[in-house]
């Protein structure tokens, strides 16, 4: 994990837009997770993948959030306030993940509020994409972290 800013939830703005950096998607990844995870033939066998309508392997829609998430913990996720999810609203796969794709993260806020039950608590709400090298979008989410607020670090 890289060195991340530690932000309250009050820090987080409606607006605020956080890049997740790169990730370069193998072959063999796609196949070894599907594998264990998710054996479609169109995931590990290329022959099988050929006569599919995505005319070749494509990865799991699975890995691909996983991508998303290993992207969000390098870049994104702060371990000293973050203190997990309450849930996705939205998850969605718009174009298939290849191997070789290049792929690029953002997170957009949404919105910032402090728990009135629990006012060390905080909750961000937003929508994060990853896009291929083409731009065109792969994964999108809508969801929402608990963070701590500033009250904690009193």
């Amino acid at each position: 994990m890289t060195e991340t800013t530690v932000r309250y939830a009050e820090d987080y703005k409606p607006g605020d837009v956080f890049d997740l950096g790169l990730y370069d998607v193998t072959r063999n990844e796609i196949v070894e997770f599907a594998e264990r995870y998710d054996p479609f033939p169109f995931h590990v066998n290329d022959n099988a993948a050929e006569a599919t309508v995505f005319g070749g392997i494509i990865a799991s829609g699975w890995l691909t959030a996983l991508i998303w998430l290993r992207l969000m913990h390098r870049t994104f996720l702060c371990y000293e306030t973050t203190l997990g999810s309450p849930g996705h609203e939205e998850m969605n796969w718009p174009k298939p993940v290849r191997p070789g794709d290049q792929l690029t993260g953002r997170v957009e806020v949404k919105e910032s509020r402090t728990s009135r039950s629990k006012p060390e608590l905080g909750f961000v709400r937003y929508t994060a994409t990853l896009s291929n090298q083409d731009g065109e979008q792969v994964f999108l989410t809508t969801s929402t972290l608990i963070v701590k607020s500033r009250s904690t670090s009193r």
